[in-house]
């Protein structure tokens, strides 16, 4: 009880505070490039599968205020291994960084052997870290159901480029550092009135990843860290990471059924291009518009089909 109380305790903290400066270790980019002249339906279940929509709005979500990661939990040197992975990732994506240090962190990766314990004590007292829900949904989203497993807080950008949280106590300022001159919404928010592209954006504010120490043994650090840069950077529905992709990605790692082609050790180029093309995502257009965008940009890119 003692630990994930702590871990609780520095977490949020590190909310509301400025954050440790960023360790910089060398990391290094590893990629594995799956085979070429893959199916094409292929690729596009890999995209629907992996491409959720964010709870609120209903769009593809994802970071445009710079992330500030950190990792607590596990070793000093595994918490910044991660980290500075996720940085990496971050970068080789064209996600947008937090420029300032010490920053203020927005992307937290909590480690604990106590994950069900650690969320009930979030779903009680700091609920707006589950995302947007309603309260008689709080104890199920709450519910811890996978080795690794992510939430997503999100607000929403207008066509006026003004910001609203998507979630009930969710402090706007505190959350998204870098952005404190913009207007924030309390009230409607305004849309282009065109039908493909209402300018409405999904963004990402808060990302919680809490891992379940019991339940990674025998995994190795560099496929863990790609796996939660991947949940970091991206936010796929929670059940397109316990059925196995037919490709070779890293989303794969925890699902069962699944050989060993389809489950690398580090992120693949059908993982790296998808991360492109959602931050070269027209974003702004209905779902299926982002969605297609993305397709658009990962073929591009791929080539071989």
């Amino acid at each position: 009880m003692k630990h994930f109380t702590v871990l609780l305790a520095i977490t949020l903290c590190a909310l509301s505070a400025s954050a440790q400066e960023n360790p910089s270790p060398a990391v290094e980019s590893v990629i594995v490039t799956a085979p070429r002249l893959r199916d094409e339906k292929v690729l596009d279940n890999f995209i629907v599968a992996h491409t959720a929509r964010s709870t609120w709005l209903g769009k593809v979500g994802r970071w445009k205020t710079g992330i500030c990661p950190v990792t607590i939990g596990l070793p000093d040197k595994f918490d910044t291994f991660i980290t500075q992975r996720i940085i990496r990732v971050a970068m080789m994506a064209g996600a947008p960084l937090e420029k300032r240090d010490p920053c203020r962190p927005n992307l937290v990766v909590l480690a604990t052997d106590q994950p069900q314990a650690l969320m009930d004590v979030i779903r009680a007292k700091h609920s707006s870290l589950l995302g947007f829900h309603y309260r008689s949904q709080a104890e199920r989203i709450a519910t811890v159901q996978r080795p690794i497993q992510a939430w997503y807080s999100t607000v929403t950008e207008d066509w006026w480029g003004m910001i609203k949280s998507d979630t009930e106590g969710l402090n706007i300022n505190s959350a998204m550092s870098g952005i404190a001159a913009l207007p924030y919404l309390t009230g409607a928010l305004h849309a282009s009135g065109m039908r493909t592209y209402d300018g409405l954006k999904s963004e990402f504010a808060i990302v919680l990843i809490v891992i379940d120490t019991r339940k990674i043994a025998g995994q190795q650090i560099g496929a863990l860290a790609d796996y939660t840069a991947m949940l970091s950077l991206s936010q796929a529905p929670s059940e397109s990471y316990d059925a196995c992709q037919q490709v070779p990605t890293i989303t794969n790692l925890m699902a069962t059924a699944c050989d060993g082609a389809m489950k690398p050790d580090g992120l693949t180029d059908i993982d790296l291009t998808y991360l492109k093309g959602l931050y070269k995502m027209n974003a702004g257009m209905s779902y299926v518009g982002e969605r297609g965008s993305i397709a658009f940009e990962m073929k591009k890119e791929l080539g071989g089909y």
